[in-house]
Parts: structure tokens; sequence; C-alpha cells
């Protein structure tokens, strides 16, 4: 691994630590470029010394962490809170206590009304038919 470096800005020096933290954040490279005070020039030509790496792959590949670590933060609260772990299941387990019987049987009701149109509907579309 390189030795450390740092990016001397016009507002602070950045560190590794320092842009994996704000990248962590969803930072986007322009909000670090004005947190830090320095051109994506200086920062992409820091980016490669320090990871060898251009900066287009390391950002999307540090934000993960971030995300990685809300979803952590997440799972925590559901810990802790009966009432978001109800409101989470709702969300991403909703078919899981469906009948999958009940639900074949209202798209066949679905269809079959679809196809065979009431008495009215005729009317509506063909109007009173004429008598002979």
């Amino acid at each position: 691994m390189p030795e450390t470096t740092t990016l001397c800005g016009l507002r602070r020096e950045l560190t590794k630590d320092l842009f994996e933290e704000l990248a962590a954040l969803q930072c986007t490279t322009e909000e670090i470029l004005g947190y830090i005070g320095t051109t994506e020039k200086k920062l992409e030509s820091w980016c490669r010394k320090t990871y060898r790496r251009p900066l287009e792959v390391m950002i999307p590949m540090i934000r993960k962490d971030g995300l990685i670590a809300i979803r952590r933060a997440s799972f925590d609260q559901l810990k802790k809170s009966a009432t978001i772990i109800s409101q989470q299941y709702n969300r991403f387990v909703p078919q899981a206590c469906a009948d999958p019987r009940e639900e074949t049987e209202n798209a066949i009701r679905l269809l079959t009304a679809a196809v065979t149109p009431s008495p009215e509907a005729m009317r509506e579309l063909y109007g009173e038919g004429e008598e002979e």
C-alpha cells in the first residue's frame, strides 16, 4: 500500500480517512471539491496516488460503504422498535401471507369480466338492437 498522502486544499487538507468518510456520506465529487477547496484535476491525481485507481472508480466504490452503513443502522433500529419491524415487514414481505389460490381466482374473475361484458356495456357499445 502506498504511503499516506495528504491533499492540501484552500479550505482544509484531504486525507484518505476524510475522503472515505465524505464518499460514504454520499457526497458527490463536486461537494468534496468544494469542501476541500481543490480542483478535480488535483483530486484525480491524489486519488491515483492513494488508491492506484481513478476517481470515477473509487467514488462509487466507497459510496457503497455508506449505503451499507445506512442499512446496518436500519437493522439496528429494527431490533429496538416493534412498529418499525411491522412497517418493514409489510413493505418487504406483503405477499408472505397471501393465498396464491385466491390471487389466481381473482385474476380469472377479472379476465372473465373483461371478455364477457354486461348487457349494459353491450348496449353502450352497440346501441339498442333493431327488431324486424
